[in-house]
Order: C-alpha cells, then structure tokens, then sequence
C-alpha cells in the first residue's frame, strides 16, 4: 500500500522545553525598550544639543551686533534691560533658558595686548582710554556674556542622579563682542558717545 507522505512538519523542541515557535517575542519587548532608552534617546539628545546651541550662539551673535550700533554706550544697556526680545527668541528655541546677561564694553591696546580694561557700566571710561588719549590708539569692541541652561529633547528619569545633557539641563557661556561702530563726540556735551 502506497502512503502519501505529508506536508506538515513538526519542530523539535529546544533544550529548555519551550517551543521554536513564538520564543523570540519576549525577549524583542526586552530587546526594543533597552534599544530606545540607550541608544535612540540618548541619540536625539545628543542631536538636538547642538541644534539649539548652534540658535542661540547665532542670536548672541546678531545681538551683539545690534548693540554695537548703538549710538551711545548707555542707550546699548537700555536696550538690553528693557528689550526682553532676546530672551523670548531664546526660549522660542525650545529648552534654552538664559540665565544671565552681561554687557561691557571691551578697550584693548593693539600694540599691547596685555593691556586691557573691561567697562560694565556706562559713564565709567577713563579719559586715558578714550579715542583722544595720546596712549592710544585702541580697539573697542562690545562683548555680550550670555549663561544659559541647554535641556535635552527627552528626559529620562534615573532617580536622584543627575547627568548634564540627558536627564538635566547644562548650563554654558557663550561670549559675543562686535566693533563699537560710533567713536565720535557728542556736539552738545562733547563727550565721546561711548562714555555717554
């Protein structure tokens, strides 16, 4: 008598006892969930960080530029106190925060750079650093000091511990100076503009 052999095939049963069939979903759950929590999220940080410190340098940057065009050294402060601009384009970025901001005014010698004076109010330049002392000539430039906290595009909790860049903000400076554009004197007060 001839038999028909059959189609269907049975698969041995592997050391443990478990069947081939289906094993593998358990340990993809496992295998996926670390895949995300250690590389892909870790990743995105670590993408977007730059992203948003890239957009904030430049927004220093431009204002900097923007307050060095000021006509006079105490009309740059105004702008910054009273021009919260800055601030809400940098949380407009999405996770920057300034903390704190700073403006000076920047007078070096060329011939000796060594020599320099750091002015972070208006009004305080001393007459042997202006344009018309015969120790010049010197450069003068605006230097805008920015602190700001960079957060994460996640955040993973890992408890108390804390880790700068993937569960908790980290805090940097960025620094920005531009040419003081305006060294001329004020026809009414005859004072250098810069000191004014």
């Amino acid at each position: 008598m001839y038999f028909k052999s059959s189609s269907i095939t049975t698969k041995a049963a592997s050391a443990n006892g478990r069947k081939c069939t289906g094993a593998q979903a358990a340990e993809f759950g496992a295998a996926l969930t670390v895949l995300v929590l250690f590389f892909v999220i870790p990743l995105l940080d670590l993408g977007v960080i730059p992203v948003r410190w890239g957009l904030a340098n430049h927004l220093i940057t431009s204002y900097s530029v923007n307050f060095a065009r000021a006509e006079t050294f105490s009309r740059a402060f105004e702008q910054l106190e009273q021009d919260t601009n800055l601030q809400d384009l940098l949380k407009k970025i999405g996770g920057v925060d300034a903390k704190r901001l700073r403006l000076a005014m920047v007078i070096t010698k060329p011939s000796a750079a060594d020599k320099k004076l750091v002015v972070e109010e208006p009004k305080r330049i001393p007459s042997a650093w202006l344009p018309d002392s015969p120790n010049g000539p010197f450069q003068y430039e605006v230097e805008l000091l920015a602190t700001i906290e960079i957060s994460p595009l996640i955040v993973i909790n890992l408890g108390e511990k804390k880790i700068p860049g993937l569960n908790a903000p980290f805090t940097v400076t960025m620094t920005s100076t531009s040419h003081w554009e305006n060294l001329g004197r004020n026809p009414n007060t005859n004072e250098f503009f810069m000191n004014e």
